[in-house]
């Protein structure tokens, strides 16, 4: 039978530790945990630090066969508060739902940096007119999706102003 994806309600900030029980107590072919995370920067009083938080606070996903008795068992478990139901049946996340939270985090659970496209990087078009036209970025509008991008022609540096879209960062 297809494993499906359901998803636990937890006391928010008990998400890693619901994990890691859940890990404990069952084999994981018959139980996979998932808690998808992500890093951040933070930066207070002028320190940088790096920090990991839960994407979803308070929930943690779970790839079963869920049986009566396996959720009789689980809700014994410390911090958790109910499964995620409709007209109180256990309800399932759907794989299109799900696609994209397991894409992120095919790796690991922790998501990444994003790569932003900065003041002073060198860019590639890669759509319209100057398409294949390589330059450096002088300014960055992210409200309205746009950037001044200096490009080298007729033997001059020209400033365009292109969207976002169309730009590929080649550093």
């Amino acid at each position: 039978m297809l494993k499906k994806w359901f998803v636990i309600y937890t006391l928010t900030g008990n998400e890693d530790r619901v994990k890691k029980l859940i890990s404990t107590i069952y084999p994981r072919e018959e139980v996979k945990p998932l808690v998808p995370s992500r890093r951040l920067k933070e930066i207070k009083q002028g320190v940088e630090t790096v920090k990991t938080r839960t994407m979803f606070p308070g929930y943690v996903f779970i790839e079963t066969n869920l049986s009566n008795e396996l959720y009789r068992s689980m809700m014994r478990i410390p911090s958790i508060v109910k499964l995620l139901k409709v007209d109180s049946e256990p309800v399932h996340v759907s794989d299109e739902e799900m696609h994209p939270i397991l894409k992120l985090t095919a790796d690991s659970e922790i998501i990444g940096f994003s790569k932003g496209i900065r003041i002073g990087t060198k860019v590639k078009i890669i759509d319209g007119p100057l398409k294949s036209f390589e330059g450096r970025i002088i300014s960055i509008d992210a409200r309205k999706g746009r950037a001044k991008v200096c490009l080298d022609l007729l033997g001059e540096g020209k400033r365009v102003d292109l969207g976002l879209v169309v730009l590929k960062d080649i550093c």
